[in-house]
């Protein structure tokens, strides 16, 4: 292959993998996928998948994040998604002199009483709808990934997309927001085994039901049919 031939397939390999983030938004791949050349890699914790999203330039506003295919936040209830996104921030950057990503699990109750101490009154009934509809929002736009049937909440691969001096607004904002409580998360599922179909070996096959036997009349006859014919007349 020639070196003209090696530049063009690098092309279409970085063209394929734009349009892939641009119709699906942030992906997440085996980290064993190759790197391309404007798409920043965010490996999970545990390093088993990489999230693989457009690295967006300092100051891009709406036109660039929408062409880019990474539009910001929805605009649906603005102030109290961009509430909750802060209060999600606030219970999962527990190392805020680090980076903001991966963070830690948060939980929907850490949520609540952050939006509860922010609003400066007791918890109400009509918060977790609002909580909710904005924890749904922000999955969707991957800035949070929320594991809805857990009641978990992780941040989302796009904030790698925030820069050093956002970082530096983010954790002032932390600062003065409620502290929450300590996160009780749900103990990991333990698989159950699968029964093995076949028996083993050593094992006896079971014994063949009896058959009933009895000295009596058929009793799976129908009902009257042991009863005489009528005469004619």
């Amino acid at each position: 292959m020639t070196s003209s031939e090696v530049a063009e397939s690098g092309r279409s390999y970085t063209a394929l993998w734009w349009a892939k983030v641009q119709s699906a938004g942030p992906l997440q791949v085996s980290p064993d996928t190759p790197a391309v050349p404007g798409l920043t890699r965010a490996p999970e914790p545990d390093g088993s998948t990489i999230w693989m999203l457009p690295t967006l330039p300092e100051g891009a506003g709406h036109s660039v994040l929408e062409e880019l295919g990474m539009p910001p936040v929805a605009v649906e209830m603005p102030n109290e998604t961009a509430r909750v996104l802060a209060i999600c921030v606030a219970c999962c950057w527990q190392d805020r002199s680090g980076s903001v990503w991966p963070g830690v699990v948060g939980t929907l109750t850490q949520v609540k009483a952050v939006y509860a101490g922010l609003r400066g009154r007791p918890e109400q009934s009509s918060d977790l709808t609002l909580i909710i509809g904005s924890l749904r929002r922000l999955h969707a736009t991957s800035w949070l990934i929320w594991n809805e049937k857990a009641g978990e909440v992780r941040l989302g691969p796009r904030v790698t997309t925030w820069t050093p001096t956002a970082q530096t607004g983010l954790r002032e904002l932390c600062r003065i927001l409620p502290d929450p409580p300590p996160a009780v998360l749900a103990p990991p599922r333990t698989p159950e085994p699968t029964p093995d179909p076949l028996p083993n070996d050593g094992d006896a096959p079971s014994p063949a039901p009896a058959t009933p036997t009895s000295s009596g009349p058929d009793q799976s006859a129908a009902p009257g049919s042991d009863l005489p014919e009528p005469e004619e007349d």
